[in-house]
């Protein structure tokens, strides 16, 4: 799910939560409706106005402090609706709010999406679902993230990492890389421009890139994309990007069991999934994750070299289909590494060959190996 696309949904939420909850109070003033009624509707539009205040400046280009205070607003609200008792928290969320409603109004983030590439298609759970429903299960899940203590704390230390990484200036790539995979894959987000970007304010990976593997189409499965299986790129050798040291591997995260459905693995003790952290020259680390659990072929302190098989295309972590996340890093820490923007030897890019070059979303590439 695109960040454009969740953009356009909770503008709309908020917008139209915002228009029904002035109409309510009309209402309630001019006709004297049941008063439990009343409640329920008021509560249902408060907490979709609210939330989409809150998320925001999740999807959009927003400072770490503004993504903080969503974060911090929407665990405040949920807190005071389960206990009762707490209700102060309630209205505190609910101020952070109303706050935040005039700033996102204020600073509309919203970025067009370029006409320049390729789509793929959304997976079919998703669009058999339709929008507002698929855009209510990633949310709900995204939510329930907030209460996986593992998780919670994985977002605060990144939110607090970034706010501390200062600018990539002036790099100067020194190694040379191939993509991480044979045959031809398809780029579903990511590039080097702000427009193109994976995630541009998260400065780790600002550079990343999501790849899936799609057919003439765009779409990334075969038949109704129900199962993991279903998906082309699920279960495919995920191969080193050049020679370097294995420094860090996380596995034995499931992979999740919905694919396609927009919602992501709440229960994961790490939002990562399954990943690899490899060094390849002084400053320059790959990270790729989301692979099958019990699939890697290496281990903390091997030596790989370039094209080597790493582990297999997973789904794990905050997946919303199975995909490679794959980014480079000046620093081996997850979170305390910017990203870098790497040109990528020896690819073919629809269609022409490339001795040396970047690449971004919508663009299919294909790899060879040297």
């Amino acid at each position: 799910m695109s960040r454009q696309y969740l953009d356009s949904v909770l503008t709309k939420t908020l917008h139209i939560s915002g228009y029904l909850i002035a109409l309510l109070i009309a209402v309630e003033k001019l006709f004297s409706p049941s008063e439990d009624l009343v409640h329920v509707i008021r509560f249902v539009l408060l907490t979709g106005f609210i939330f989409s205040s809150f998320a925001l400046p999740l999807v959009r280009p927003s400072s770490s402090w503004l993504k903080a205070l969503g974060l911090i607003g929407m665990f405040l609200y949920i807190i005071g609706i389960i206990f009762p008792t707490m209700s102060i928290l309630l209205g505190i969320a609910i101020i952070i709010g109303v706050i935040m409603v005039f700033i996102n109004l204020l600073f509309n983030g919203t970025k067009e999406e370029s006409n320049d590439h390729e789509h793929y298609q959304m997976p079919g759970p998703s669009k058999r679902s339709g929008m507002i429903t698929t855009s209510i299960k990633y949310y709900t899940s995204m939510i329930l993230s907030l209460f996986n203590p593992f998780q919670f704390v994985q977002m605060i230390k990144q939110i607090i990492s970034q706010k501390n990484t200062s600018e990539l200036i002036d790099f100067q790539q020194k190694g040379k890389y191939t993509l991480p995979f044979t045959d031809e894959w398809f780029i579903a987000n990511g590039g080097i421009d702000k427009k193109d970007s994976h995630s541009w304010e998260i400065v780790n990976q600002r550079y990343a890139y999501d790849f899936i593997i799609a057919n003439s189409n765009g779409c990334s499965h075969a038949n109704d994309g129900d199962t993991l299986k279903d998906y082309y790129c699920y279960g495919q050798n995920i191969l080193s990007p050049g020679d370097g040291e294995v420094i860090e591997v996380r596995d034995h995260i499931r992979d999740y069991p919905k694919p396609g459905t927009m919602m992501v693995d709440f229960l994961a003790k790490d939002f990562r999934g399954n990943f690899v952290v490899i060094k390849h020259q002084e400053n320059e680390y790959s990270f790729m994750a989301h692979f099958i659990p019990g699939t890697f072929e290496v281990n903390k302190g091997d030596f790989v070299k370039r094209g080597q098989v790493i582990g297999k295309c997973g789904n794990s972590g905050h997946s919303t289909e199975p995909h490679l996340h794959f980014h480079f890093q000046d620093h081996p820490n997850f979170y305390q590494g910017k990203g870098l923007p790497i040109k990528f030897s020896n690819v073919i890019i629809n269609g022409e060959y490339k001795e040396e070059g970047y690449i971004k979303k919508g663009e299919r590439v294909t790899p060879i190996q040297q």
